[in-house]
C-alpha cells in the first residue's frame, strides 16, 4: 500500500484513483513502522518536523504544525530531548506524530504497539483512537493481538496463509465466524462439525 515494494497483481485505489504505479513519496499516505526508524541524531520536534523540511515549506509554518501535532500526542517539553532518552511509548508517539504532521490521506499502521508493555499499550491504543477520530482518517492497523483488533477496528481483515479468510465489523467475526480458523483466531469457541452438532 505504501508504496515500499511492487505489487505482482491487482490494483491499488485511494480516493478512486489506481495509485499502485505512482512513487511511494507522492500517494499520500503515512507509515509508522514496528521499529520507529526515528533518527538519532535529531531532536523530537526535528524528527516530527522532518517531512515537511524536505518539501522545503516555510520554516515557521514547519514550527507551528510541529508545535500541533506535539501536543495532540501528548509530548510537549520533550521537544528539544534526542530519541534515545525517551522510552518506548514516547518514541512511538514521535512516530506517529511524524507521519501525521504530512496530512496523509490513509495512515498504515505496522504492528506499532508490539514493543510495548501491556499498561501503556493500552493508553496508546486510548489515544491512536482518539486521534484517528479527531482528524477523520482512515487507519490501516496491523496487528496479530485479537484484543487489540476487536477494540480498535471498525472493519477487521483477516488474513491467513496471505489471503483474506474472512472480513467484516468485529461483532461479525467474532459473532459469525466463517472458517475454523477464523473461529480459533477471534476469542475462545468449543468448535464443532455439523455431524457432531447432529449427534
Amino acid at each position: 500500500l505504501a508504496g515500499l515494494e511492487e505489487i505482482q497483481e491487482g490494483a491499488i485505489y485511494l480516493d478512486g484513483s489506481e495509485i499502485s504505479q505512482i512513487p511511494s513519496g507522492k500517494r499520500k499516505i503515512g507509515m509508522v513502522f514496528q521499529q520507529y526508524s526515528l533518527f538519532p541524531n535529531l531532536t523530537v520536534e526535528q524528527n516530527i518536523g522532518f517531512g515537511l523540511q524536505m518539501q522545503k515549506m516555510n520554516r515557521d509554518l514547519i514550527s507551528e504544525k510541529t508545535k500541533k501535532v506535539i501536543s495532540l500526542v501528548e509530548l510537549e517539553g520533550k521537544e528539544k530531548e534526542y530519541p534515545i532518552s525517551l522510552s518506548g511509548g514516547q518514541q512511538q508517539r514521535v512516530a506517529l506524530a511524524r507521519s501525521i504532521i504530512m496530512e496523509p490521506k490513509v495512515l498504515l499502521l505496522d504492528e506499532p504497539l508490539s514493543a510495548i508493555d501491556a499498561k501503556l499499550r493500552k493508553s496508546l491504543q486510548q489515544k491512536i483512537m482518539e486521534i484517528q477520530k479527531g482528524l477523520n482518517l482512515t487507519v490501516v492497523f496491523v496487528t496479530h493481538d485479537q484484543d487489540e483488533a476487536m477494540l480498535l477496528s471498525d472493519v477487521i481483515w483477516l488474513f491467513n496463509q496471505g489471503r483474506i479468510e474472512q472480513s467484516g465489523s468485529p461483532i461479525q467475526i467474532y459473532t459469525r465466524p466463517h472458517t475454523h480458523f477464523a473461529a480459533s483466531f477471534i476469542g475462545n469457541y468449543n468448535i464443532l462439525e455439523a455431524q457432531e452438532f447432529h449427534a
